[in-house]
Protein backbone atom coordinates (compact mmCIF):
# COMPACT_ATOMS: atom_id res chain seq x y z
CA UNK A 1 0.00 0.00 0.00
CA UNK A 2 1.28 3.53 -1.09
CA UNK A 3 0.56 5.68 1.59
CA UNK A 4 2.17 9.19 0.20
CA UNK A 5 -1.19 8.65 -2.38
CA UNK A 6 -3.90 8.20 0.57
CA UNK A 7 -6.19 10.93 1.86
CA UNK A 8 -5.96 12.67 5.43
CA UNK A 9 -9.11 10.80 6.12
CA UNK A 10 -8.02 6.96 5.13
CA UNK A 11 -4.39 7.83 6.95
CA UNK A 12 -6.30 8.78 10.35
CA UNK A 13 -8.63 5.69 10.11
CA UNK A 14 -5.49 3.11 9.91
CA UNK A 15 -3.70 5.66 12.61
CA UNK A 16 -6.79 4.52 15.00
CA UNK A 17 -5.68 1.20 14.18
CA UNK A 18 -2.31 2.00 15.01
CA UNK A 19 -1.43 1.62 12.11
CA UNK A 20 2.56 3.59 12.32
CA UNK A 21 3.17 3.82 9.08
CA UNK A 22 0.08 6.04 8.70
CA UNK A 23 1.21 7.78 11.40
CA UNK A 24 5.14 7.89 9.83
CA UNK A 25 3.13 9.36 6.52
CA UNK A 26 1.21 12.06 8.50
CA UNK A 27 4.06 13.02 10.42
CA UNK A 28 5.95 13.20 7.09
CA UNK A 29 3.00 15.25 5.41
CA UNK A 30 2.47 18.04 8.10
CA UNK A 31 5.91 18.19 10.15
CA UNK A 32 7.15 21.12 8.15
CA UNK A 33 3.85 23.32 7.90
CA UNK A 34 3.48 22.67 11.64
CA UNK A 35 7.00 23.88 12.67
CA UNK A 36 7.06 26.60 10.37
CA UNK A 37 3.23 27.75 11.85
CA UNK A 38 4.73 27.15 15.58
CA UNK A 39 7.97 29.19 14.25
CA UNK A 40 5.91 31.96 12.87
CA UNK A 41 4.21 32.64 16.42
CA UNK A 42 7.05 32.09 18.74
CA UNK A 43 10.04 33.23 16.91
CA UNK A 44 12.61 30.43 18.92
CA UNK A 45 13.78 27.70 16.88
CA UNK A 46 13.72 25.32 19.65
CA UNK A 47 10.82 25.74 20.81
CA UNK A 48 9.06 25.10 17.78
CA UNK A 49 10.46 22.01 17.55
CA UNK A 50 9.85 20.87 21.00
CA UNK A 51 6.02 21.98 20.29
CA UNK A 52 5.77 20.56 17.05
CA UNK A 53 7.30 17.00 18.46
CA UNK A 54 4.69 17.24 21.68
CA UNK A 55 2.05 17.77 19.14
CA UNK A 56 2.67 15.11 16.92
CA UNK A 57 3.92 12.75 19.85
CA UNK A 58 0.36 13.59 21.90
CA UNK A 59 -1.14 12.81 18.23
CA UNK A 60 0.15 8.70 18.45
CA UNK A 61 -0.54 8.96 22.30
CA UNK A 62 -4.01 9.45 21.66
CA UNK A 63 -4.68 8.30 18.56
CA UNK A 64 -7.19 5.72 19.34
CA UNK A 65 -9.28 7.84 20.65
CA UNK A 66 -9.43 11.02 19.32
CA UNK A 67 -12.11 12.51 16.79
CA UNK A 68 -10.44 14.16 13.72
CA UNK A 69 -13.04 15.30 10.97
CA UNK A 70 -10.32 17.25 9.19
CA UNK A 71 -6.65 16.48 9.87
CA UNK A 72 -5.41 19.80 8.83
CA UNK A 73 -7.68 21.56 10.98
CA UNK A 74 -6.92 19.08 14.05
CA UNK A 75 -2.66 19.63 14.03
CA UNK A 76 -3.24 23.46 13.06
CA UNK A 77 -5.76 23.53 16.02
CA UNK A 78 -4.06 21.48 18.86
CA UNK A 79 -0.69 23.37 17.83
CA UNK A 80 -2.79 26.70 18.58
CA UNK A 81 -3.76 25.72 21.88
CA UNK A 82 -0.23 24.27 22.69
CA UNK A 83 1.09 27.83 22.50
CA UNK A 84 -1.65 29.13 24.17
CA UNK A 85 -0.42 26.82 27.17
CA UNK A 86 2.84 27.05 27.11
CA UNK A 87 2.21 31.01 27.32
CA UNK A 88 -0.18 30.67 29.84
CA UNK A 89 2.42 28.20 32.00
CA UNK A 90 4.93 30.75 31.51
CA UNK A 91 3.08 33.64 32.62
CA UNK A 92 2.44 31.63 35.98
CA UNK A 93 5.98 30.76 36.08
CA UNK A 94 6.56 34.74 36.31
CA UNK A 95 3.78 35.34 38.55
CA UNK A 96 4.96 32.96 41.08
CA UNK A 97 8.56 34.16 40.63
CA UNK A 98 7.66 37.57 41.21
CA UNK A 99 5.73 36.59 44.24
CA UNK A 100 8.26 34.80 45.83
CA UNK A 101 10.43 37.74 45.04
CA UNK A 102 8.17 40.26 46.72
CA UNK A 103 8.24 38.05 49.29
CA UNK A 104 11.77 37.91 49.92
CA UNK A 105 12.82 41.68 48.93
CA UNK A 106 11.91 42.42 52.98
CA UNK A 107 14.40 40.29 53.78
CA UNK A 108 16.94 43.18 54.25
CA UNK A 109 16.08 43.28 58.05
CA UNK A 110 17.89 40.99 60.15
CA UNK A 111 15.21 40.17 61.69
CA UNK A 112 13.38 38.06 58.57
CA UNK A 113 16.84 37.01 58.22
CA UNK A 114 16.81 35.51 61.78
CA UNK A 115 13.17 34.05 61.58
CA UNK A 116 14.45 32.56 58.05
CA UNK A 117 17.38 30.68 59.70
CA UNK A 118 15.23 29.64 62.24
CA UNK A 119 12.64 28.02 59.87
CA UNK A 120 15.90 26.36 57.68
CA UNK A 121 17.37 25.38 61.39
CA UNK A 122 13.83 23.73 62.44
CA UNK A 123 13.18 22.05 59.01
CA UNK A 124 17.08 20.28 58.96
CA UNK A 125 16.14 19.26 63.35
CA UNK A 126 13.36 17.70 61.73
CA UNK A 127 15.13 16.08 58.69
CA UNK A 128 17.69 14.70 61.20
CA UNK A 129 15.31 13.64 63.29
CA UNK A 130 13.19 11.05 60.30
CA UNK A 131 16.39 9.46 59.84
CA UNK A 132 17.57 6.41 61.45
CA UNK A 133 19.67 6.46 64.47
CA UNK A 134 23.23 5.35 62.78
CA UNK A 135 22.69 7.81 59.64
CA UNK A 136 21.80 10.92 61.83
CA UNK A 137 24.97 10.71 63.98
CA UNK A 138 26.82 9.90 61.09
CA UNK A 139 25.08 12.97 59.25
CA UNK A 140 25.92 15.22 62.48
CA UNK A 141 28.91 14.40 62.43
CA UNK A 142 29.78 15.03 58.69
CA UNK A 143 27.91 18.12 58.17
CA UNK A 144 27.59 19.79 61.02
CA UNK A 145 31.00 18.87 62.72
CA UNK A 146 32.63 18.82 59.40
CA UNK A 147 34.72 15.63 60.59
CA UNK A 148 36.38 13.48 57.78
CA UNK A 149 35.37 10.02 57.15
CA UNK A 150 38.01 8.76 59.08
CA UNK A 151 37.56 10.28 61.97
CA UNK A 152 33.96 9.74 61.98
CA UNK A 153 34.77 5.70 60.88
CA UNK A 154 36.70 5.94 64.16
CA UNK A 155 34.21 7.67 66.59
CA UNK A 156 31.77 5.21 65.88
CA UNK A 157 33.63 1.94 64.98
CA UNK A 158 32.31 1.14 61.91
CA UNK A 159 34.21 1.30 58.56
CA UNK A 160 34.30 4.19 55.95
CA UNK A 161 32.58 2.41 53.83
CA UNK A 162 29.77 2.58 56.12
CA UNK A 163 30.38 5.74 56.56
CA UNK A 164 29.79 6.85 52.78
CA UNK A 165 26.47 4.79 52.62
CA UNK A 166 25.18 6.48 55.83
CA UNK A 167 26.49 10.05 54.30
CA UNK A 168 24.84 9.00 50.97
CA UNK A 169 21.78 8.08 52.28
CA UNK A 170 21.32 11.07 54.62
CA UNK A 171 21.63 13.23 51.95
CA UNK A 172 19.14 11.60 49.58
CA UNK A 173 16.57 11.94 52.85
CA UNK A 174 17.51 15.22 53.35
CA UNK A 175 17.43 16.57 50.06
CA UNK A 176 13.96 15.60 49.56
CA UNK A 177 13.02 16.80 52.96
CA UNK A 178 14.31 20.31 52.80
CA UNK A 179 13.33 21.01 49.38
CA UNK A 180 10.72 23.16 49.48
CA UNK A 181 13.03 25.37 51.63
CA UNK A 182 16.15 25.09 48.95
CA UNK A 183 14.31 27.84 46.42
CA UNK A 184 13.94 30.32 49.83
CA UNK A 185 17.63 29.33 51.04
CA UNK A 186 19.22 30.09 47.19
CA UNK A 187 17.18 33.19 46.87
CA UNK A 188 18.16 34.67 50.28
CA UNK A 189 21.85 33.75 49.64
CA UNK A 190 21.11 35.72 46.39
CA UNK A 191 19.70 38.94 47.78
CA UNK A 192 22.53 39.02 50.37
CA UNK A 193 25.47 38.22 47.88
CA UNK A 194 24.66 41.37 46.24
Amino acid sequence: MKYNSLSDNSLVDLLKDNDGLAFKEIYTRYWVGIYKAAYIKVYHKELAEELTQNLFVDLWRRRESIAINSLDCYLFGSLKYSIINHYKSQLVKEKYQDHIIGQLSPMTSSTDDLALVNDLSKALNQGIALLPKKTGEVFKLSRIDNRSTKEISQQLNISEKAVEYHITQSLKSMRFHLKEYLFLLLTFLFFHKF
